[in-house]
């Protein structure tokens, strides 16, 4: 049998209950910008470890701001695979925050993520420059 792992069918909490209730997955991949934000990607992380299903964190060509949030997600218990977590600059040109997210080799040749000595925040100057629409709502 070959272990099936769900990533685009669970987009919120609703749907994760769902396959797991169904058995329909070996595996569940939760992307936070997907899945409705931070609270509901460790809302589906723990309904997952519950249940016995283990998770991997993946990312949607987020700036460093989501890529490190993405980082913080894959340290809790149930993410046992690889995350799939890249710098923006194999996205972007620019990011939109400072520091930006890198990736480094381990001692042992290992890829990984820099350890972020403070989280990355949106750069005033660089968001002004980049926006392409606002709106302001009262």
């Amino acid at each position: 049998r070959t272990p099936v792992c769900l990533d685009e069918s669970v987009y919120n909490v609703r749907q994760a209950e769902l396959a797991i209730r169904l058995k329909s997955c070996r595996f569940v991949n939760i992307k936070p910008g997907r899945i409705g934000g931070l609270t509901n990607a460790v809302a589906v992380h723990k309904l997952c470890q519950a249940a016995g299903i283990p998770c991997w964190v993946g990312g949607m060509l987020e700036s460093a701001v989501g890529a490190s949030l993405c980082v913080s997600l894959a340290m809790l218990d149930n993410f046992t695979y690889p995350a799939d977590i890249f710098p923006s600059s194999r996205f972007y040109h620019e990011d939109l925050a400072d520091p930006p997210l890198e990736l480094i080799r381990l001692p042992d040749g290992t890829p990984g993520v820099r350890a972020l000595s403070r989280l990355p925040e949106p750069n005033p100057e660089r968001l002004r420059k980049l926006t392409v629409q606002s709106a302001v709502v009262k």
